[in-house]
């Protein structure tokens, strides 16, 4: 996680609704600590996604290079 002597403010909205259940379940005192951590597991996810979608792609490339050699390759055959 990130170092713990290093701290930055960071001022959010919401609605009151929400902030009422935030204290109610999560406790004033502790809710930057859960914003943090809910924080921390969207990035990841965000991280996660990005990496699958870039092997798909990587994966999406080698296959049309794949076809298109066997495309050159059958084309040299046939004008032989």
């Amino acid at each position: 996680m990130v170092n713990q002597r290093t701290k930055a403010t960071l001022s959010v909205t919401v609605n009151p609704q929400l902030y009422q259940q935030l204290k109610e379940e999560i406790g004033s005192r502790k809710i930057s600590g859960f914003v943090e951590r809910a924080i921390v597991k969207e990035l990841r996810e965000c991280d996660n996604k990005l990496a699958r979608e870039q092997k798909e792609f990587r994966r999406s490339l080698i296959r049309g290079y794949k076809a298109m050699a066997k495309n050159k390759k059958l084309k040299k055959e046939l004008t032989v």
